[in-house]
């Protein structure tokens, strides 16, 4: 089924997908094309089963590699979580924090931030503490009670601010035992699509090294520039065989820090190898940076991980 998934993404739709929820300034509104991407490639996915795979991880590794922006992760995580007849084959995001909430009579209040493609979606998850701890809601996205505000940030994605004033739910996952072995899948996944981000960042650094060209010469044929191609490769190498441990979920707080950092460090690495070119907005270069600024602390930061490992 990856193997499918990755022919999906030739040659030809791998570059518009990298670009697909690239917009740069918020007032300036979506255009059709890139909202067209994105539905495209939603269908494409589902229709070649991406919500029922077994495998996950490869799955999440394949699409950091082409720098995918959508809600199939979210949606992976909500069917953890969810009945099947809850979720189904709609889109979902996730909007879940460690926050007061309130909620009555069947309804939620809330605000949530950095959510991804809230306009999207058919459902949101939404989390919060209350006086029972840990909840979960799913509630209808087009419902009048929620506002919705599209976030300026360094990926210049499709990131949200989400009021909730009253929003029906129509489905709870209230047990917190459910929603950390779910989000042990999802950082897992989330470490996977980090690995593949750090890749091919490798990969457009490694292909400019071929090219650019100093004393009569590829660069990459410098000494010490190949040493950094390679000792990132390996870092690559050995972070991909922790996300893809049968017992990763077991480590995922740790396996996802040491992605984060991996997708920084190779990102910046290759916006250094490209030089100014990398900051040129048609380079692909600092599209990596940015995305791996945003991603990597998408379910935590490095250091808030590596404490949470610290006290389990």
């Amino acid at each position: 089924m990856t193997a499918a998934i990755a022919e999906f993404f030739d040659e030809d739709l791998a570059p518009l997908v990298r670009r697909m929820a690239d917009r740069p300034r918020a007032g300036g509104g979506d255009d059709d094309d890139r909202r067209g991407i994105r539905g495209m490639v939603w269908q494409g996915l589902v229709g070649l089963g991406a919500l029922d795979t077994a495998d996950t991880v490869r799955l999440a590794e394949l699409l950091g590699s082409v720098l995918y922006q959508g809600p199939l992760l979210d949606t992976l995580t909500a069917r953890d979580l969810l009945p099947d007849d809850a979720v189904g084959e709609a889109p979902v995001a996730l909007a879940v924090a460690a926050e007061p909430w309130s909620s009555q009579d069947g309804a939620i209040t809330a605000r949530r931030s950095f959510v991804g493609f809230a306009t999207e979606v058919d459902h949101l998850l939404v989390g919060g503490v209350d006086t029972a701890g840990l909840r979960l809601a799913l509630v209808p996205a087009d419902h009048p009670s929620i506002t919705m505000r599209r976030l300026e940030e360094t990926g210049r994605g499709e990131a949200y601010e989400v009021e909730f004033a009253g929003t029906p739910v129509t489905a709870w996952a209230d047990s917190s035992a459910e929603w950390e072995t779910a989000l042990a899948g999802a950082r897992v996944r989330q470490a996977a699509f980090l690995v593949g981000l750090a890749q091919a960042a490798l990969d457009h650094a490694v292909e400019y090294a071929k090219t650019r060209r100093q004393f009569g010469q590829p660069v990459g044929k410098f000494q010490g520039l190949a040493f950094r191609l390679s000792e990132m490769s390996m870092h690559i190498d050995a972070t991909r065989m922790l996300v893809h441990d049968p017992d990763a979920a077991a480590h995922a707080a740790a396996d996802l820090a040491a992605a984060s950092d991996l997708a920084r460090t190779v990102t910046t690495q290759t916006m250094q190898i490209n030089g100014a070119a990398g900051m040129r907005s048609d380079n692909d270069a600092q599209l990596y940076y940015r995305r791996a600024a945003v991603e990597s602390v998408r379910l935590g930061t490095p250091a808030q991980l590596r404490l949470e490992r610290r006290e389990t």
